[in-house]
C-alpha cells in the first residue's frame, strides 16, 4: 500500500515536471533562457516529453503492481532525470 502511494506521488511529480518543461520551451525559467537558444529549447522540449512518457509508464506499472516493472520504471526515471540535469548543466550562465 505504501509503495502504491509513493508511486502515485512519483507519477504526479513526473507529469508536473514534464508539463513544466513543455510549458517553458519559449519562456525563461530559473537561470535558463530557452527562448534565446534553440538547442536549449530542444533539450527542454525533449526532456518534457520524456518525463511525460515515463510518467505514463510509471502509472501503468503502478496499476499492474508488478515489483520488477516498478523497479525498472524507477531506474529509467532516475537515469532520465540524471541525463536531463547533465544536459542542462552545459547551459548554466558562465561567470566572468
Amino acid at each position: 500500500m505504501f509503495i502504491t502511494i509513493l508511486m502515485v506521488l512519483y507519477v504526479l511529480l513526473t507529469f508536473f515536471i514534464g508539463w513544466f518543461f513543455l510549458s517553458h520551451t519559449h519562456r525563461p525559467f530559473l537561470v535558463f533562457h530557452p527562448e534565446e537558444n534553440a538547442n536549449l529549447a530542444g533539450i527542454v522540449k525533449f526532456s518534457g516529453w520524456s518525463l511525460i512518457v515515463i510518467g505514463v509508464i510509471a502509472a501503468v506499472a503502478t496499476i499492474m503492481q508488478n515489483d520488477v516493472f516498478i523497479s525498472m520504471t524507477l531506474l529509467v526515471g532516475v537515469l532520465d532525470v540524471l541525463a536531463i540535469q547533465l544536459m542542462l548543466v552545459h547551459f548554466f550562465p558562465k561567470i566572468k
